[in-house]
C-alpha cells in the first residue's frame, strides 16, 4: 500500500461529450483546461470546502451539495476514514459551459483523497465515488463526463450502468477546434425539451450513426469521420434551438474544412474535429467569425484529446 498523506492535490481535465449521435454515452477529455483540487485531513469530523479565489468560477460550499465534497467524502467513507476533511477547489472553467465542469471537480477530489488514503482504490472503484459527486449536479449519474475526466481519452458507456465502458484512445493526429458562446443553456432547460420516445426507424439510424462514429475514431479515420457518423437527428436539433449562434457556428466550421461539428452536452460549448493543424486553426477562426458577427462574444481554443485523464500532482 502506498503511504497515506496528510493532503493530497489532483488535476482532472475538461471534457467534450454526446458528440453528435453519443447522448450521454460517449466523452472525450480535453487538455486546455481543468480543475485542481488538494484534499487534506483535519482533526474531529465534518467537511469544509473553499473555493480559490484565482480560479474561473466559485459554487456551493455546502458539503451536501458540492460535487468534489461528495466524491471526496465517498472515497473517505470507502477507504474507512472518519476524520474530517478540508477541499479546496481551484475552478478552471466556469459551470454551464458544457465542458463538464463539475465533472472535472468531482473528479479531481476523488483522486486526491484516494491519494490522501493511500490510494487503496483503483480507478475502476473511483467510479462509484465520481459518479455520486456529479449527481449532485445533474441529479442522476451521467458518465459521459466523468468517465474522460477520470480515464482520459475517449470512453464510451452505458448511461444507466457506467461501469459497463471501454476507452478508445484519442489520436495525436486529431485537432479539435472549440468555441464557448456567451450565451446561458440551462441543463434542466436542456433536458426537458427532449423527447420521452422516439421511433423504431429513429433509433436504428441513431444507433447506426454511433456505431459508425466509434469505429472511426477506434480506426481513427479521419475520411470515416467526415461522413454522417458525428451528426445526430434526434437530440441535438432540440438542443440547438436554445442557441442562437448555433446554426451559423455550424455552417462556418463544415465550411472551413471541418470532420464534424457538435455541440459538447447541453452547450453552448461547440466543437468541430480536423486532421490539421492550420485547418483546425482556419476553423477555429471561422466559427469565431460566425459568432460575433451575430454580435455574440465568444472564447475559443484549439486542442487535442488528453490521454493521460486525472492525476495527482501535489502531495
Amino acid at each position: 500500500m502506498i503511504e497515506p498523506r496528510s493532503t493530497a492535490t489532483a488535476w482532472a481535465p475538461a471534457s467534450v461529450s454526446n458528440l453528435g449521435p453519443g447522448f450521454d454515452a460517449l466523452g472525450a477529455a480535453l487538455s486546455f483546461a481543468g480543475d485542481t483540487v488538494s484534499v487534506t485531513r483535519t482533526d474531529g469530523g465534518g467537511c469544509v470546502v473553499q473555493f480559490d479565489p484565482l480560479g474561473a468560477w466559485s459554487g456551493p460550499t455546502d458539503p451536501s451539495m458540492n460535487t468534489a465534497a461528495l466524491a471526496a467524502l465517498r472515497v473517505g467513507e470507502l477507504a474507512g476514514y472518519t476524520g474530517g476533511l478540508f477541499i479546496k477547489i481551484r475552478k478552471g472553467l466556469k459551470a454551464g459551459t458544457g465542458l463538464g465542469s463539475s465533472a472535472a471537480s468531482s473528479v479531481a477530489a476523488a483522486v486526491a483523497a484516494n491519494a490522501l488514503f493511500g490510494s487503496l482504490l483503483s480507478p475502476h472503484e473511483l467510479i462509484n465515488p465520481v459518479m455520486h459527486g456529479e449527481s449532485a449536479v445533474s441529479g442522476s449519474p451521467h458518465g459521459d463526463n466523468v468517465l474522460p475526466s477520470l480515464f482520459g481519452g475517449f470512453v464510451l458507456g452505458r448511461s444507466r450502468s457506467p461501469l459497463n465502458h471501454v476507452r478508445i484512445q484519442g489520436w495525436d493526429g486529431l485537432h479539435l477546434a472549440i468555441i464557448l458562446p456567451d450565451i446561458q443553456v440551462l441543463t434542466r432547460s436542456a433536458r426537458e425539451i427532449l423527447p420521452t420516445s422516439i421511433s423504431l426507424a429513429d433509433a436504428v439510424d441513431h444507433a447506426s450513426r454511433l456505431g459508425l462514429l466509434v469505429d472511426a475514431l477506434h480506426r481513427q479515420d479521419a475520411q470515416a469521420l467526415a461522413t454522417l457518423a458525428m451528426s445526430d437527428q434526434l437530440i441535438e436539433p432540440l438542443r440547438a434551438s436554445l442557441i442562437s449562434v448555433y446554426d451559423v457556428i455550424k455552417q462556418a466550421a463544415l465550411d472551413a474544412g471541418a470532420l464534424g461539428c457538435a455541440l459538447s452536452g447541453s452547450g453552448p460549448a461547440m466543437l468541430a474535429f480536423s486532421d490539421d493543424q492550420e485547418e483546425a486553426e482556419l476553423i477555429r477562426q471561422a466559427m469565431e467569425t460566425a459568432c460575433t458577427t451575430l454580435n455574440v462574444e465568444c472564447l475559443t481554443v484549439i486542442d487535442k484529446i488528453n490521454n493521460q485523464g486525472a492525476h495527482v500532482i501535489v502531495g
